[in-house]
């Protein structure tokens, strides 16, 4: 059974669409290059995995 949590695949598909869904409400990534991009988008897959991981009822 695949861990959407652990999924690398699943979860850039997931992060692509929760900054589509942000972008669509108006909201930005802040500016600067890639460096920054890449910093912001890391801690969006963090807090994604730690969000399935709630919302499946599993904890650390």
């Amino acid at each position: 059974m695949r861990n959407p949590a652990t999924d690398g695949d699943f979860t850039r598909h997931l992060v692509s669409e929760v900054q589509a869904v942000l972008e669509k409400h108006g909201y930005r990534l802040p500016p600067g290059g890639d460096h920054i991009h890449d910093l912001v988008m890391a801690r969006v897959d963090l807090a994604l995995k730690n969000l399935v991981e709630i919302f499946e009822g599993r904890t650390r």
